[in-house]
């Protein structure tokens, strides 16, 4: 199995509902192994420069709307039917009916997410609200499938150690959060940067503590359950400081994405080669020079569009 496979608790259901029933300890998880330091800090430590901007994102977004407008925000909580249509329908514009499987189950940690083996992962009870669909559907297929249909079509693939590829994940989760920022209005890196501030805070915290602190920006009990437990997880006991940093790599990511983008004249063709860095572009097209990625409507409908949507995403966030 995988890390992060490893990394999702036997009881995870169980201490969820016993702690958000009783929020006032800190949950005992049980694990199929134990993971070393090295594990877990997999993903380094969070930087000086990205907390100070995570910071200064987060005292303006909280001057701008309360925890409350901003769940208010989000509108209704859609029906599983109604996601799996928009999904199907976003899929089929792409020719990718028949490549994908949609798969809902209350066992799944995160909201959404894409596996390897081309499985649209939901978790039920379905918590989607209508106005994070878009952005939902943005990220999870018109990023990380998109680019993970092109990678399997390279001549690297799964051989990115050989070629001399660079770790990617920052590139994917920074260009898939980018993505679904653009389709807000006030496209602030809110949750990105809670995200950031709360994987420093357990590193030296109890879950509570963290739970304490998410909690007093984002008022959904499970969103916020799932965000303090994705910083401690790896800990049986989460009263101890430590737990995952992976979750660095979306605000890092997409603070470093935006900027490269524009930097760089957007090369968004070149960046959907597949599953890379940005640092490896001209690898890749050097490798396999006629290849035509599939590329995600938001994108191709109006190329300039979303390019001041980006610049929108990097005013906001205090990038330019």
């Amino acid at each position: 199995m995988s890390l992060i496979a490893d990394l999702t608790p036997t009881n995870y259901q169980q201490e969820k509902e016993r702690f958000l029933i009783d929020p006032s300890f800190d949950p005992q998880f049980e694990y199929v192994r134990e993971f070393t330091e090295d594990e877990l800090l997999e993903k380094g430590l969070p930087s000086e420069r990205y907390l100070e901007l995570a910071n200064k994102i987060l005292k303006k977004a909280s001057e701008t709307f309360t925890p409350e407008e901003f769940e208010a925000s989000r509108g209704e909580i859609l029906s599983e039917e109604k996601v799996n249509t928009a999904i199907e329908d976003f899929l089929g514009v792409h020719k990718l009916d028949n490549r994908f499987e949609l798969r809902w189950s209350a066992d799944f940690v995160s909201i959404a997410s894409v596996t390897d083996d081309n499985v649209v992962k939901l978790r039920r009870p379905c918590s989607i609200h209508e106005n994070d669909l878009l952005g939902l559907i943005y990220h999870e297929i018109g990023t990380h499938a998109l680019r993970r249909i092109n990678y399997q079509q390279q001549p690297w693939y799964k051989k990115k150690k050989r070629y001399g590829f660079a770790p990617y994940l920052k590139t994917e989760e920074g260009l898939a959060t980018m993505n679904s920022l653009m389709t807000k209005k006030q496209p602030f890196a809110y949750r990105a940067s809670i995200n950031y501030l709360a994987t420093q805070m357990a590193q030296e915290s109890s879950f509570l503590e963290v739970w304490n602190f998410v909690r007093s920006h984002i008022s959904d009990k499970e969103r916020a359950f799932a965000m303090t437990f994705r910083k401690k997880r790896g800990l049986k006991d989460t009263q101890r400081p430590g737990g995952s940093t992976k979750d660095l790599v979306y605000f890092e990511g997409v603070i470093d994405t935006v900027e490269f983008l524009i930097a760089n004249d957007f090369p968004m063709k070149e960046l959907y080669f597949g599953k890379m860095s940005w640092q490896d572009i001209d690898k890749a097209v050097k490798l396999n020079p006629d290849f035509e990625p599939i590329l995600p409507i938001f994108y191709t409908q109006d190329p300039d569009a979303y390019q001041e949507k980006v610049r929108k995403v990097a005013r906001t966030n205090f990038l330019a």
